[in-house]
């Protein structure tokens, strides 16, 4: 049974080799894709299995394979999954194809890792692992200006928050003796409560660099903006939520004796960095007019939205918090594959290039509707029922919590703005255009292909729940031992009522 838990890592690690060996031996750029999506595939559906079956394995003592890991690793081998088929179209034009394939597995390894950490140390060299192959996935565009900027960019926040996270960590050693993450932590000196404290904060910082929690935000927009399409992809999806794995792994297992041993309200802070993220994001995206720009934006906004669920701090927040991962994950990567769709076939980069584009391109057109008024919060798509769960659970708690689950409405409500203004232009054009001419262009099968599959999931998830939430629930109980069914029921019972 231990075997088998690390049996989607070993086949992750199986790929890459097999894809440096193919590439040596017969290159061809098709086979190399289709090795990559195929071990991808294969690791998202067996994790899924594993998880369902409750299948655990501890691996050195510093990792273990859990309901939890497998959660997120399914989470991240299908995001990985959709990007590898986007980047069939990037892949063609580049000098060595099979490079974006092994980056992209090598990093989902490093996110594996992270979920299934159960020391400080080893999810920071897991973190690191993960975030090396993203750096160059920015670059990968080596001809590009924009694109080395971005990865210079990115690589000097990446090192100082990887910096801030050491720094935190070490202090926790320095105050507990321990590097485990566990709940059962005591204080070498009494006298040293405060800097436990103090340690906390750092990793809150470091990892707010990671999902772009404002004020640690300002390195996205330009990153993404000037990486390629895929790796765009890549980072909104996968490399976000790697953080977010980590944040609650940390903050739910020993957050409870973080507080009790220093006072630190840790829930407080997420909701003010809840708050502040939701709210800028969705303000600097109002104003916009580049559409990847403006998606990245809304990535910001979304943080904001996830880490509603770490304020709260509670069972039933945390289980809408992972809910929420998975959506937001398969709706943002389908808005970037028609985005890149668009721009590499219509040359449509901003919100007026895409005037009448619903005409060219009509099943793109629709798809990038949906997947934006998912993104919105509209029912019955997946984003919407992680934001009514999310926003809900803050009124079960209730208090000051209920203003913030009004902000996260109000925002809601002021990114439909943004994204409306986007579907506008596809179907009745721009209002500073008139109809324009354009070439009908339909997709080929490597935009269309993962469109449909992320435009399945976008709508499965906003009608079929109930799966993901008890996987999501049950992950959260062996994690802690704490959480019991009554929360997946709760779930269930609540969405009912709005049925």
């Amino acid at each position: 049974m231990a075997f088998l838990s690390i049996v989607p890592l070993v086949a992750l690690a199986a790929s890459t080799v097999l894809l440096m060996v193919q590439d040596v031996a017969a290159p061809n750029p098709e086979v190399s894709r289709w090795i990559a999506a195929a071990s991808l595939a294969f690791t998202a559906f067996l994790s899924a299995v594993l998880g369902a079956s409750g299948t655990t394995g501890t691996v050195g003592g510093m990792f273990r394979f859990d309901s939890y890991a497998q959660f997120f690793d399914t989470v991240f081998s299908l995001s990985a999954f959709l990007v590898v088929l986007q980047s069939a179209k990037y892949q063609k034009s580049s000098k060595t194809p099979f490079e974006m394939n092994v980056l992209v597995i090598a990093s989902t390894i490093g996110m594996f890792l992270v979920a299934a950490s159960t020391n400080l140390l080893s999810l920071f060299v897991s973190f690191e692992l993960a975030t090396v192959g993203t750096y160059a996935l920015v670059g990968y565009s080596r001809d590009s200006q924009r694109s080395s900027e971005a990865a210079i960019k990115f690589f000097v926040v990446g090192a100082l928050s990887a910096g801030v996270i050491l720094y935190g960590i070490s202090l926790i050693f320095l105050t507990t003796g321990t590097l485990g993450i566990t709940s059962a932590i005591t204080l070498v000196d009494a006298s040293e409560a405060k800097l436990l404290g103090v340690a906390f904060v750092l990793l809150i910082a470091g990892f707010g660099f990671k999902i772009a929690a404002v004020p640690f935000h300002f390195w996205l927009p330009d990153t993404y903006d000037g990486a390629p399409y895929p790796a765009t992809s890549f980072l909104a999806s996968a490399s976000k939520i790697m953080g977010f794995a980590a944040l609650v792994k940390v903050f739910l297992v020993m957050g409870p004796a973080v507080t009790a041993l220093s006072g630190l309200d840790w829930r407080l802070l997420f909701g003010v960095l809840s708050l502040i993220t939701m709210t800028v994001g969705n303000l600097a995206a109002m104003v916009q007019t580049n559409v990847k720009r403006m998606l990245a934006y809304s990535s910001i906004a979304m943080s904001g939205y996830i880490m509603i669920g770490l304020a709260l701090g509670t069972a039933y927040a945390f289980s809408a918090l992972l809910y929420f991962t998975l959506s937001y994950a398969v709706s943002k990567i389908g808005s970037f594959i028609v985005a890149d769709f668009f721009e590499t076939e219509h040359g449509a980069r901003t919100v007026e290039e895409y005037s009448w584009l619903a005409r060219a391109s009509p099943f793109s057109a629709v798809s990038l509707s949906f997947f934006l008024l998912s993104l919105a919060g509209i029912p019955p798509l997946a984003v919407f029922v992680a934001k009514f769960f999310i926003f809900y659970a803050a009124v079960q708690v209730g208090g000051l919590w209920i203003w913030l689950a009004v902000a996260g409405v109000l925002n809601s409500a002021l990114s439909l703005y943004y994204y409306a203004r986007v579907i506008k232009s596809m179907y009745l054009g721009f209002s500073a255009n008139s109809e324009r001419k354009f070439d009908k262009i339909t997709e080929s099968w490597y935009y269309a292909i993962p469109t449909i599959i992320a435009l399945g999931f976008t709508f499965a998830l906003g009608v079929a729940e109930a799966p993901v939430l008890g996987a999501a629930s049950h992950s959260l109980q062996i994690l802690t031992g704490a959480l019991g069914k009554q929360v997946v029921e709760g779930f269930i019972f609540v969405f009912r009522l709005i049925h």
